[in-house]
């Protein structure tokens, strides 16, 4: 059941919440807060994460534009903790077009004979994200969060599976949605065997992806979101390459009930 206040509500994450053990749960905002006081946003923050312990959370997450400076103190007065610092970039149709480039790799549908190549890729790359951030989940979960991401994104969490293949091995992946999130189509989750990174194969997944969203999106949808941590500066250097420019950026602030 979610917990609504003046601003501020609490979406539980099932997935999260069954994987982790832990009731987990998301803030989300409802208002654009131009015009509310600091002590009115304080006041409404403190009861919603009070609401929250009380319905039995164990774990929050907040994410929140970089440039919403009164919110942004809202989640420190509360003892929030930034886990993450997102950059999201953007495609838009009605003014990029993709370059021409070569593909050094065979791109492809995903098949179940990829699952296992798909997830040891996800063991060696996901390091940096905001669970293995958090030192109150335990390492060896957020290492096998992905592997259920992989399974679930090849049983119809995402609309497209995409997988790289290189000297006959499935050497890279990229999920693609076609549900819209503020008109935008998404490529969700990347990643390239470490072996293989330096040589494109990244960036022919995510052309490939935006081919295919293209080629299938409805009217609504205006263009493609990616997003990554602030630091992976070779996943901006390719988005750029292929016509992305910047979107937003967010902070990503939790909070874990001891």
């Amino acid at each position: 059941m979610n917990r609504t206040n003046n601003f501020f509500f609490v979406e539980e994450d099932y997935f999260n919440t069954q994987h982790f053990g832990i009731r987990m749960g998301n803030v989300k905002t409802k208002t654009n807060f131009i015009s509310e006081s600091k002590e009115n946003l304080i006041r409404n923050f403190d009861e919603m994460v009070s609401k929250s312990k009380e319905e039995g959370y164990k774990h929050l997450t907040f994410k929140v534009g970089t440039n919403q400076k009164e919110i942004i103190k809202c989640a420190m007065n509360e003892g929030m903790e930034i886990a993450d610092t997102l950059v999201r970039y953007v495609f838009d149709f009605s003014k990029s077009t993709l370059p021409q480039i070569y593909h050094k790799c065979s791109l492809k549908d995903c098949t179940k004979d990829d699952i296992n190549a798909l997830k040891e890729i996800s063991r060696n790359s996901f390091k940096i994200d905001r669970f293995h951030s958090d030192d109150n989940l335990p390492n060896e979960l957020c290492d096998l969060y992905y592997d259920k991401w992989i399974e679930n994104s090849y049983n119809g969490y995402a609309d497209k599976v995409i997988v790289a293949h290189y000297n006959n091995e499935a050497v890279g992946f990229t999920t693609g949605r076609l549900d819209l999130v503020e008109g935008y189509g998404q490529l969700v989750l990347s990643a390239v065997s470490d072996k293989y990174r330096g040589i494109g194969v990244y960036t022919s997944m995510i052309y490939h992806g935006v081919e295919w969203l293209m080629k299938n999106r409805n009217e609504a949808m205006r263009g493609v979101i990616v997003g990554t941590q602030i630091d992976n500066i070779a996943v901006q250097k390719s988005w750029i390459k292929l016509g992305f420019t910047i979107f937003d950026s967010q902070y990503v602030f939790q909070k874990y009930f001891g």
